[in-house]
């Protein structure tokens, strides 16, 4: 009895011996510890492949195009409608579902949950580094895809315009910390967050994005408040608004003096996506704190 008592003393003395980190260093250690298990489980090896298989289909692609369009309209038809709505949005949802489902059903959450730390800075940590990984992946398709483009010097008669590249670096950027906000949210809350990013994706975004609909509920996506900002950004002609608007309704855009300036009736599209970002993450940090979870069927 003694033996118990000296031995349940020592340990509660043990633990409080172990020093608790600091909320903002359980995030960045989260953080860490997720680039790592990316890493190992060699989700990102596929990466340089699809980058090289990427510009090597733009490169093709650019060379049966050189009389129908000129390489600004070229380049910013293929990084929206190919990576904003396409490759950055999934790649985005898979990486996320992965950092936070994969612990998940295989129960290594467990031994996390264990820990000294809160479950609160364990979430945002995996947020911040799915977010800072698929920006950094969102950039690099942006670039190789402009070079891809820019190789073809018979579609810049005025010049390459690298500026291009910057623009669509700021939308993907912010659009890949959005859409990782939605796949950690969804992969703390149900079993088969994968089935339910699809529907997100195609489901909600596609069509509340590109039908006529409401401005209203197209501010609850997250395609139009990144399609707003690159047009802001990129000040295109009326031909290639229509290409990455073509469901928008004439008379909610004006061009100014020939120079392709949208005025915009409706709010600031930072606004909207930062709402989102923190709507997701704070039900997210509630269904990730409070859930007791169990192990889940591999999505």
């Amino acid at each position: 009895m003694t033996t118990t008592t000296n031995s349940a003393a020592g340990n509660s003395g043990l633990a409080r011996a172990v020093p608790r980190l600091s909320v903002l260093a359980t995030i960045l250690e989260s953080a860490r510890q997720t680039l790592v298990m990316l890493r190992y489980r060699r989700i990102l090896w596929v990466a340089p492949i699809g980058l090289l298989l990427l510009f090597a289909l733009a490169f093709v692609l650019a060379g049966t195009a050189r009389s129908r369009s000129d390489g600004a309209h070229l380049y910013s038809v293929f990084a929206w409608w190919g990576l904003a709505t396409v490759v950055m949005p999934w790649a985005t949802l898979f990486l996320g579902v992965q950092a936070v489902h994969g612990e998940l059903e295989d129960r290594t959450s467990q031994y996390l949950f264990l820990r000294p730390v809160h479950r609160v800075p364990l979430f945002l940590g995996k947020w911040l580094a799915i977010a800072a990984v698929s920006s950094a992946l969102a950039c690099c398709s942006a670039a190789a895809l402009y070079v891809a483009v820019a190789s073809r010097e018979d579609l810049w008669p005025d010049g390459r315009e690298p500026w291009l590249l910057v623009s669509f670096c700021i939308v993907l950027g912010l659009g890949a910390t959005a859409y990782s906000a939605v796949a950690v949210f969804l992969a703390a809350t149900f079993r088969r967050p994968l089935a339910w990013a699809a529907f997100f994706v195609v489901g909600l975004q596609m069509l509340a994005a590109n039908l006529p609909v409401s401005a209203g509920l197209r501010q609850l996506t997250i395609t139009d408040p990144l399609r707003r900002m690159t047009l802001d950004l990129i000040e295109p002609s009326r031909r290639l608004a229509r290409a990455l608007w073509p469901a928008e309704r004439n008379e909610a855009l004006s061009i100014e003096n020939g120079t392709g300036a949208f005025l915009l009736e409706f709010g600031s599209p930072l606004c909207s996506l930062l709402i989102l970002v923190v709507v997701c993450l704070t039900l997210g940090c509630w269904q990730y704190a409070r859930t007791e979870y169990e192990s889940r069927n591999r999505d």
